[in-house]
């Protein structure tokens, strides 16, 4: 159980760190912005407050860190994402992490940003709002399709790293 969820924790730690790569890599060939964790951070602030949408979270009330709530919250979602994966495939369906299905679970985990986090940044469902749609809706898109691989990769990483010979539980 104890290798489990170290697996869970590598894999979502993993595909996060992947991910920022991803962003840097993305914003030097198109000059697209890789996500500003700290406006992240100041939705994540106002929260205890008990304002969890906004019109434009840009526009909010400066939060007290948060670019450090941003990254930490970042990280906490990955960990929370590679749980939610390797458990998914390994615990509930007795199998194991495979590329089509990280693929997968990437592709259906875009739905939170594109009607959870997006809307409530105040860009609409799928960044109706934002200046560019397209910047926001197909960013998403891409980076949860890479995560979702970056979260195979690194439980089948971890676990080739372990010898386990693919067993995870």
């Amino acid at each position: 159980m104890a290798y489990l969820i170290v697996n869970m924790v590598v894999a979502g730690v993993f595909a996060t760190v992947v991910l920022d790569v991803w962003q840097r890599v993305l914003h030097a060939a198109t000059g697209i912005p890789p996500t500003n964790w700290g406006i992240v951070g100041r939705w994540f602030g106002h929260m205890p407050r008990g304002r969890f949408v906004h019109t434009a979270i840009g526009e909010a009330e400066p939060v007290a860190g948060e670019a450090a709530i941003g990254w930490i919250m970042h990280y906490l979602i990955g960990v929370i994402y590679g749980v939610a994966y390797v458990g998914l495939f390994t615990v509930v369906l007795a199998g194991t992490p495979t590329l089509l299905n990280g693929f997968l679970f990437g592709l259906a985990s875009v739905a939170i940003p594109w009607f959870l986090m997006q809307p409530c940044l105040g860009l609409g469902a799928m960044g109706s709002k934002a200046p560019n749609p397209n910047i926001p809706r197909y960013g998403a898109l891409a980076a949860h399709c890479i995560y979702g691989v970056a979260l195979y990769a690194g439980s089948a990483l971890h676990t080739a790293a372990m010898g386990t010979g693919g067993a995870l539980v």
